[in-house]
């Protein structure tokens, strides 16, 4: 039996990790869900001590230090993933529709629908929407994050024309 409490939306994250482009199976079809992990930040912290105290909760699930010491927040929803849908919707800043997935280094605010478990009086955030505030560079623009140099160039680049500049 569960006891659901009102969602939230946090304030502005830093993505860690993210498995929102496609079910997250590693544990087997039923257990598929998407997901993100966050660093969790004070004020995060403080809301969330404030929400254990509240419901006299024992613990959140999904929360771990990492070898960093930040904590970390891993949020799931498996609802998408039993309707069939493959990607999990996400929200730009402006609140629109948006084909853009969050990574790590990118911030979002995170929508979480809090459950009180009774079997051992815990409580789990599920993921309930992701909304992209900033958005990091990935590398992969079209000179894949280089800048030209002097040196080798493409041969298939190079203007057949000019047959002093063939390497051949």
């Amino acid at each position: 039996m569960t006891t659901k409490i009102e969602a939230f939306t946090t304030d502005t994250l830093m993505v860690q990790w993210s498995h929102l482009h496609q079910p997250d199976d590693k544990f087997g079809e039923d257990s598929a869900n998407h997901n993100i992990s966050v660093i969790v930040d004070k004020p995060l912290q403080k809301s969330l001590d404030n929400l254990l105290k509240e419901t006299g909760a024992t613990k959140i699930n999904g929360m771990r230090v990492d070898d960093n010491g930040n904590t970390i927040l891993k949020a799931k929803s498996k609802t998408l993933v039993k309707k069939g849908e493959k990607t999990f919707p996400c929200r730009d800043a402006s609140a629109a529709k948006t084909d853009a997935l969050p990574f790590g280094g990118d911030t979002v605010r995170l929508r979480l629908a809090p459950v009180l478990l009774t079997r051992d009086g815990s409580m789990s955030l599920f993921l309930n929407g992701v909304q992209i505030i900033d958005k990091q560079s990935t590398g992969f623009d079209s000179t894949g994050g280089f800048e030209a140099t002097d040196g080798y160039t493409n041969p298939a680049d190079t203007d057949p024309s000019d047959a002093d500049n063939l390497p051949i």
